[in-house]
């Protein structure tokens, strides 16, 4: 090594730099002709191997040569602006070798054909393709990405071609949570390729392509699919399935305006039938009980499969409002539930919390009201009644219930019920 390095040293010192780097240059490439013939002759099962033999000594090779070379690269090729002894070599195997005309597209192939099968559920070997790719991105010297060119736009032709044939095949076939599945199912698989052996400059591509293909091409079809789409999800309480589209629809942002259009349809639908209820509409703490119940229907879907998302919760808030104040009764029904609640309701409860809890309630359909003045007067009616019959189960609560008021809507509004409290206090 010694001899050859002063051989060199000696060479570009006494000014024939040119002629050993050309000497150098003539006798790579005439080596690789007869590399790149072995990989035009070798079938194609073998192939992916025999250029990651081929490949591995000619790293081995120019790294060997580069160090022989050193002075030369840092003399006569920066003063000349030639390439480096170790990329000249990788651009004439790129050249000669992997971009070989017999050579190329037989390698796309077969890396496509690999991934083709691995889709379909076969086992490929993938630290083989690993190091193709490695080899692809390395062989991207001198401004030319190999990887990009050779590999990863036919790549993305073909997984695009995939999955819009299997997209389609597969919501004819299925219902909508088994489709939303393989989606999830297929997105974590490309992600965990391009994790396992293709290049990080992938994912990001690959994963638009499948978000296209999978969710922003299907998804009104998806919603609107019948007996397992997204209503049929709320009226069956499939909180899982809700979850696993919010989740895959948040990949596309503007797929769920669409969802939350069919959750408030829902919302208003349900709390239609609640109004024209006949049994409910004669019993007013039955119907703000059904109201209840359908509130905390929706708040489980916003709170577990929306996660809070804030768009869900104003949808929520704007479909109840609309149909409860469709309904003048609404107000006086909540308090007529409100008066029975500290009538008798109470009475079985054996803790605050409890009681906190039912009065929270009362809260989350009053604050939907337009008409607050309304339940005021009706409240203020069914407050004195209680007050002066002594009726009620708890001061402590029905305190609690004011200062709830209060909070929502200022002092002004509880200032007569405060009043008519302080009134009684004193009349004992």
């Amino acid at each position: 090594f010694e001899e050859l390095y002063r051989n060199a040293y000696n060479l570009v010192l006494h000014k024939y730099g040119e002629l050993l780097y050309n000497g150098v240059q003539g006798v790579v490439a005439e080596h690789l002709k007869e590399v790149a013939q072995s990989c035009v002759d070798c079938p194609d099962d073998r192939l992916l191997d025999e250029l990651k033999r081929q490949w591995d000594d000619h790293k081995t090779t120019m790294v060997m040569i580069r160090d022989i070379l050193m002075y030369m690269d840092r003399n006569f090729v920066s003063q000349y602006k030639k390439v480096p002894v170790y990329e000249m070599g990788l651009i004439i195997f790129r050249e000669s070798v992997s971009g070989h005309s017999r050579v190329k597209t037989r390698l796309l192939t077969l890396m496509l054909d690999n991934i083709a099968a691995e889709r379909r559920g076969e086992q490929v070997d993938r630290i083989l393709l690993k190091h193709t790719v490695n080899m692809l991105v390395e062989l991207g010297v001198q401004g030319k990405s190999v990887y990009r060119e050779s590999f990863e736009e036919p790549f993305l032709d073909a997984t695009r071609k995939f999955y819009q044939d299997e997209s389609v095949r597969y919501i004819s076939q299925n219902t909508c949570s088994d489709y939303l599945r393989r989606a999830e199912l297929r997105l974590k698989e490309e992600r965990g390729r391009v994790e396992s052996y293709l290049h990080e400059s992938t994912l990001e591509r690959v994963q638009e392509l499948c978000d296209k293909e999978w969710i922003l091409e299907h998804y009104t079809a998806l919603i609107h699919m019948e007996n397992s789409g997204c209503a049929w999800m709320f009226e069956q309480d499939k909180v899982q399935d809700l979850e696993r589209m919010h989740r895959l629809f948040s990949r596309v942002p503007q797929t769920l305006k669409e969802v939350q259009k069919v959750m408030m349809d829902r919302i208003c639908e349900s709390g239609k039938d609640i109004l024209n209820d006949p049994e409910k509409v004669k019993d007013p703490v039955s119907f703000i009980a059904a109201i209840q119940a359908l509130k905390q229907k929706y708040d489980r879907f916003v709170k577990e499969s929306f996660k809070e998302n804030k768009y869900f919760q104003l949808a929520q808030k704007q479909a109840f409002e609309s149909f409860l104040n469709k309904d003048t009764r609404t107000a006086q029904y909540l308090s007529l539930y409100v008066d029975d609640m500290f009538r008798k309701g109470l009475k079985g409860m054996s803790s605050d919390v409890d009681v906190e809890a039912s009065l929270e309630q009362v809260v989350t359909v009053f604050r939907f009201l337009q008409d607050k003045d309304v339940f005021e007067n009706f409240y203020k009616q069914h407050l004195s009644r209680r007050l002066l019959t002594g009726r009620s189960v708890s001061d402590e609560a029905e305190k609690s219930m004011i200062s709830k008021l209060k909070n929502e809507c200022g002092h002004q509004y509880t200032s007569k019920l405060e009043g008519m409290f302080q009134d009684m206090k004193l009349s004992e």
